[in-house]
C-alpha cells in the first residue's frame, strides 16, 4: 500500500488505490442487497420456506454483514494520517452532494406526486444532516468532524496502547453488548444507558471502526508477514478471503445450533465480533490485491467508485426507497422466491439500481463541475 495514497470523502484523489476503490463498489452492491433483503421481504420469506432455500438466505446474508463497517474503516485507514486540522473543505464535500439530494428529490418528487410529499418533509429536507434524512451520511459526516480530534489521538498512540485501545473497544461492543442480548445473560448483563448502539449503528461504532482502520493503516495484529516464514501466507489476498468465508460459516453455524437464545438477531448486527473479524479480513484481502499493473483497469474502477455514495443516497432516500422495493421491484411475494433463477434475479436488481443511480449522480457530479468552471471563469475574469 502506497503510504502516500489519500482518499477525500467523495472519492476524488489525487491518488487512488484501485484495489480500495474496487471493495468500496463491492461493499456497496452488499448494502442494496441488503436492502433487497429487508425490504423486498427475503428474510421473512427465506426463515418462513426454510430448508434449503433457508440455508442459502443465511450462507448469502451473512457473507454481506460487513459494508457498512468497511466503508468506516476505510474512512479511518485513509483520513488518519490526515494532518489533525479542522477542514472544511472536507465537510463540504460530504454535506453538499447530501444537502442536494436532500432538498431535489422531495420537490421533484412533489411536483410528480404532491400529496405523497408532506409540508413537514419539505422543512426537514433543509437538514438532512439534523434530520437524520440517512443515518449512515450523518454518523459519516460526524466522523469527518470529529477526525482531527481522533487523528490526534491516534497519532499519539505507540503500538502496544493502540492495541490495547482497540481491544478494549472490542470488549466493550463486540462481547459487551451482543452477550447482554442473548439468554439467559439479557437479565444479568445490561447496556441500558451505556452501550445502546441500535445494533452496530451508533456514533460509538463509527469510532470504533475509524480507530480500527487507523491502526490496519499502521500496524499488524501480528508480525509482519515479511518476518516470519510461518506468516508469509498471510502477503496474499486469498488467504484472507478464505478466512473471511470460514468466518461467514462460522455464523451460519452458530444460527443453526443456537435457534433458542436469541442469536439470530445479534449474529446480524454489525458488532457481532464475528463480522469484525470477517471486516478485517476483507479490507486485507483487498488491501493486498495488486491492481497497479492493469492501469486502464483501475481508471475504470477509480471511476465508477467515485459514484458511491451518491447511489447510497439516492436509493435510500425516504421517498425513493417505497418506489424502487414497492413499486419498481416488488419482491415480496412468496411466488418470487419459489422461482429458480430468484437469485439471478436479484443481480439484476442489484445491478439495475447500481446502474440507475450512479447515473443520475454522475450527471449531479458533472453539473457541480459545470458551474464550478463557470464560476472560476468569472472570478478570473473580475480579477
Amino acid at each position: 500500500m502506497d503510504n502516500n495514497t489519500e482518499i477525500n470523502i467523495n472519492n476524488s484523489t489525487k491518488k487512488r488505490n484501485s484495489s480500495i476503490e474496487l471493495l468500496r463498489i463491492l461493499m456497496m452492491l452488499q448494502i442494496i442487497f441488503l436492502h433487497v433483503s429487508d425490504y423486498g421481504q427475503y428474510t421473512d420469506i427465506a426463515t418462513s420456506l426454510g430448508g434449503h432455500m433457508e440455508l442459502s438466505y443465511w450462507v448469502i446474508w451473512l457473507m454481506c454483514r460487513c459494508p457498512v463497517y468497511v466503508f468506516v474503516i476505510i474512512m479511518g485507514y485513509f483520513l488518519s494520517t490526515s494532518k489533525p486540522e479542522f477542514n472544511i473543505k472536507r465537510i463540504l464535500k460530504c454535506y453538499l452532494p447530501m444537502y442536494f439530494y436532500s432538498i431535489s428529490i422531495p420537490f421533484i418528487y412533489g411536483i410528480i406526486s404532491p400529496d405523497r410529499v408532506s409540508k413537514d418533509y419539505y422543512a426537514r429536507a433543509f437538514v438532512p444532516f439534523l434530520s437524520r434524512t440517512w443515518y449512515f451520511m450523518t454518523l459519516y459526516l460526524l466522523i469527518i468532524i470529529l477526525s482531527p480530534f481522533l487523528n490526534r489521538m491516534i497519532q499519539g498512540l505507540d503500538k502496544k496502547h493502540y492495541l490495547i485501545l482497540i481491544g478494549i473497544c472490542f470488549c466493550l461492543f463486540s462481547i459487551w453488548q451482543p452477550i447482554s442480548m442473548l439468554e439467559p445473560f439479557d437479565g444479568i448483563i445490561g447496556i441500558k444507558k451505556i452501550l445502546s448502539t441500535q445494533g452496530g449503528k451508533s456514533l460509538y461504532d463509527f469510532i470504533y471502526m475509524y480507530l480500527l482502520g487507523g491502526f490496519l493503516r499502521r500496524y499488524h495484529f501480528t508480525k509482519e508477514p515479511s518476518q516470519s516464514k510461518y506468516m508469509s501466507f498471510l502477503k496474499n489476498p486469498i488467504s484472507y478471503i478464505l478466512f473471511f468465508m470460514i468466518l461467514g460459516l462460522v455464523n451460519v453455524f452458530i444460527v443453526y445450533h443456537y435457534p433458542d437464545v436469541g442469536i439470530e438477531d445479534v449474529i446480524g448486527y454489525n458488532d457481532n465480533p464475528v463480522v469484525v473479524l470477517q471486516c478485517i479480513c476483507i479490507f486485507r484481502a483487498f488491501e493486498k490485491l495488486d491492481l497497479s499493473n492493469f492501469t486502464r483497469l483501475g481508471n475504470v474502477i477509480n471511476y465508477i467508485s467515485a459514484g458511491n455514495l451518491g447511489i447510497y443516497m439516492i436509493h435510500e432516500h425516504p421517498l425513493i426507497r417505497p418506489l424502487i422495493w414497492e413499486e419498481l421491484f416488488s419482491t415480496d411475494k412468496i411466488t418470487f422466491y419459489t422461482e429458480g433463477d430468484y437469485l439471478l434475479k436479484f443481480l439484476f436488481i442489484i445491478l439495475i439500481v447500481y446502474l440507475a443511480c450512479w447515473c443520475i449522480d454522475w450527471i449531479r457530479r458533472m453539473a457541480a463541475k459545470l458551474i464550478k468552471n463557470v464560476i472560476d471563469q468569472i472570478s478570473s475574469k473580475t480579477d
